[in-house]
């Protein structure tokens, strides 16, 4: 009986290749489309997009800062004032209703640098949370990568269980025929039965796996993997480890979160220091009031002038100044972790590339050996100088090695992928950075320039 060769290889290329198509008809399902539809629609996406909604309100919060603040207060009710000196027999001592109502007014001019550095820090702080919000979209791309690919390497093991079972069962029909012939022991007919209940057990555990992949594809992705699923090829991989590292380093998210959070710290300790300047403001206000004083009469009191307050001691400003010294350190030394972080998830993704691209190389001659052993094995089979044992040891060989090949080009084909997340490049890979994005990262440079201009120029869009 001849081997079916091309089936078998036709197999193993099945995930390469992309061909699969789900049982029921559907719309094809793009890698680019489950990518953005994760990235879009994921509920870690949605509350990065409120993280920087919240943080812009906060920092357009210190608009007001550079504004007047106006009060209205008032007052209400009884007092005695006993003062012969002022007031005349018939008002001293005599217990009067009162009320008094006014506006007051005061306008900031001078405060150390304090708002400056509120709206510096706040910027930095907005930049961060884009920043956190840009990572989140790599993190969210590449799960969606994974779960789309895993999802590809799974059916094609189904794939290639199923037809393991189907050539043990014609493997057990050629042996029925030869034992039926005398030409084969009645034992050779059990062996090969108890081979079609383990290749059938095997897909049962695929068939498992692939439905624990399809529930984690609809958590990531929003809906049921559905349609033809294809994994385009990436041909953007780096030249070698040390240009890989650097610009992961240099454009890594994490990192520049590290990098504003330091210097959200810097502006922190400006803020704390601008409290130890003087804070000048320019005060006015207009009073009416109803027997104040004591007085039964009506009375109006307007102000205007300029007032200080400068606080020269505080017990508290030699621990203060050292515990700011101690957050400046840590959010820089905390920067070096990130990037020693990122250098380090680098190099391993480097190394699983290599040993990814390695490792189906091999398996591609493994795989080829094992084809030529089990058509060789069947032909002496027939010839009667094989065993039965022999030629179903050189199936499960055969299996096995396929099985190895699927998964290495898959993990090859993620490796790829995960070197653009390394970089920060996989959501623009796919072309949803831009569009996923609700602010660019450049509040703080903006607010360097002219803080009390540029960074409340904002428009923010309404939800959609």
């Amino acid at each position: 009986m001849a081997f079916p060769t091309r089936t078998l290889r036709k197999s193993v290329l099945s995930f390469a290749l992309g061909t699969l198509i789900s049982a029921a008809p559907a719309t094809a399902e793009s890698l680019v489309s489950a990518v953005r539809s994760a990235v879009t629609n994921n509920p870690t996406a949605q509350a990065a997009d409120a993280d920087v909604r919240a943080s812009l309100f906060e920092m357009l919060e210190l608009k007001g800062e550079y504004q007047p603040e106006v009060t209205l207060f008032g007052e209400a009710g009884a007092e005695v004032v006993d003062n012969p000196a002022t007031l005349s027999a018939a008002d001293n001592a005599d217990l009067k209703g009162t009320a008094q109502i006014g506006v007051g007014v005061e306008y900031l001019l001078y405060d150390g640098y304090r708002r400056e550095n509120l709206v510096y820090r706040n910027a930095t702080r907005l930049d961060a949370a884009i920043l956190r919000q840009m990572d989140a979209s790599e993190t969210l791309a590449l799960n969606a990568v994974e779960s789309y690919i895993d999802i590809l390497r799974l059916r094609s093991l189904v794939q290639l269980a199923a037809e393991n079972i189907a050539r043990h069962q014609d493997l057990g029909r050629q042996v029925d025929e030869l034992v039926n012939g005398g030409r084969l022991p009645e034992s050779d007919r059990f062996v090969v039965r108890d081979r079609i209940a383990a290749a059938r057990d095997a897909k049962l555990n695929l068939d498992q796996s692939l439905a624990n992949a399809e529930a984690r594809y609809t958590r990531v992705i929003g809906h049921a993997p559905r349609g033809k699923m294809h994994v385009p090829s990436v041909k953007s991989v780096p030249r070698n480890l040390r240009a890989f590292q650097n610009e992961a380093v240099q454009k890594s998210f994490r990192v520049r979160v590290a990098d504003k959070v330091a210097r959200e710290s810097r502006f922190d300790g400006n803020i704390k220091e601008a409290d130890r300047q003087p804070r000048v403001t320019l005060n006015g206000g207009v009073t009416y009031g109803v027997n104040r004083e004591g007085n039964s009469s009506n009375r109006s009191d307007a102000f205007v002038g300029v007032r200080m307050n400068w606080t020269l001691y505080n017990g508290r400003r030699p621990a203060q100044s050292a515990g700011i010294r101690e957050r400046v350190r840590e959010a820089e030394l905390e920067r070096r972790v990130a990037a020693e972080e990122v250098r380090e998830l680098s190099a391993r993704t480097w190394n699983a590339f290599l040993k990814n691209t390695k490792r189906s190389a091999l398996l591609d001659e493994q795989l080829r050996a094992n084809f030529m052993i089990v058509r060789q094995y069947r032909d002496e089979l027939d010839a009667a100088k094989r065993t039965v044992l022999d030629l179903l040891e050189a199936e499960r060989a055969v299996f096995n090695v396929k099985l190895q090949k699927i998964s290495a080009d898959a993990a090859l084909s993620f490796s790829k992928y995960r070197m653009l997340a390394a970089r920060s490049r996989l959501a623009e890979h796919f072309g949803v950075a831009n569009a996923n994005r609700l602010f660019a990262p450049d509040y703080e440079e903006r607010a360097l320039k002219a803080p009390r201009a540029a960074v409340f120029n904002t428009v923010v869009e309404p939800l959609r």
